[in-house]
């Protein structure tokens, strides 16, 4: 799998995450707590930070899921994680996870 490195989200995609916070709220895609964190971000930073930490939680889940169906072997999905939290964005793994998960599109 490539891979890709997290991209900096920009002010104007950032304004427009935030806008869209209490509709994501409601979807089940990001809790209100990971919203009020988003809100309550100053910097860049610390927003990336934020949104990493949700797509970990999203993606902990779905690699769960992926072990359990027999797609991957635990520690795989422990290797997965542990690049994804130290900032790797992994287009490729969000790609394979959607394949091999057809009925989870969050």
């Amino acid at each position: 799998m490539s891979d890709d490195r997290e991209i900096e989200t920009g002010p104007r995609k950032r304004s427009q995450l935030v806008k869209g916070l209490d509709r994501m709220v409601a979807s089940g895609r990001v809790t209100e707590s990971e919203a009020e964190q988003l809100r309550a971000t100053e910097d860049s930073g610390e927003f990336e930070t934020a949104i990493r930490d949700i797509r970990v939680r999203h993606a902990g889940a779905k690699l769960t899921a992926a072990v359990e169906g027999g797609h991957m072997t635990q520690e795989e999905a422990d290797a997965n994680l542990e690049r994804l939290r130290s900032g790797d964005h992994m287009q490729s793994l969000r790609a394979y996870l959607r394949r091999i998960l057809p009925g989870d599109r969050k």
